[in-house]
Formats: C-alpha cells, structure tokens, sequence
C-alpha cells in the first residue's frame, strides 16, 4: 500500500465575530468626478484651450472614445445630473450611457427612472 500525504491550508476565524465596520469615502463618488469633468472638458473646447474632444484625449493620456463617453454625461437632463452630484445615487457608467442615448430629456429621465426608481428627481427648470 502506498501513502500519499497532502499538506493543505486552512484559514482559520472566528466565528460570531463582527466584521468592522468599512467607512464610507468621503467626497464626491467616482461618477460624480467624472460629470465634473465632463462640463470641464466642454468649456475648455468652448474657451478654446483645446481644439477638440480627440486634443483632450491626447492630453487625459485617455482614448477618444473615453473622453466622448465622459463628455456624454454633460448631455443628461439637469435634473439627472443634479441627482448624481448630490449623491443620491451611484450610477455606474453604464446606466448613465444607457440613460444618455435618449436625445430627449423626457426620455431620459423616464430610462433614469425605470433604472433607479427610488431616486426622486429634483424639479429643476432648465
């Protein structure tokens, strides 16, 4: 008969015990920076310190496609915009870009809205 012997790791807790609690970060979210940046980009186009969104992304070390996907954000209904700065939500990307292919602004806060139905948007008249 042979023996095989196998040496094999445990990690070991401790059961009944809390995790500790994780602070939350302060500070604007990452989606929130990234709105802020978007309006940054477009009114450094609008003054005339970069040519284009493609002279940004050259300067952000970022695709262009990136920086139009950022730019995008700045075309969301202000209410919406409103509604992520203030950190009522936490939108990934990919919500707002989905929210964002609606031209209108009724539209898209009907898409916000199926998407986060707890969020209430802010009356802002444009």
């Amino acid at each position: 008969m042979t023996a095989i012997t196998v040496k094999v790791a445990f990690r070991t807790c401790r059961r009944h015990e809390e995790p500790a609690p994780v602070a939350k970060p302060s500070g604007p979210t990452a989606i929130a920076r990234r709105l802020a940046l978007a309006h940054h980009i477009e009114s450094l186009v609008e003054r005339g310190e970069l040519r284009d969104l493609a002279h940004a992304a050259e300067r952000l070390g970022v695709s262009t496609a990136r920086v139009t996907q950022i730019s995008d954000l700045a075309l969301l209904a202000p209410d919406i915009q409103a509604a992520v700065l203030l950190g009522k939500c936490e939108p990934r990307d990919r919500h707002l870009r989905a929210v964002g292919r609606h031209a209108l602004w009724a539209d898209q806060r009907r898409a916000f809205a199926s998407l986060f139905p707890n969020v209430p948007l802010e009356d802002i008249n444009p």
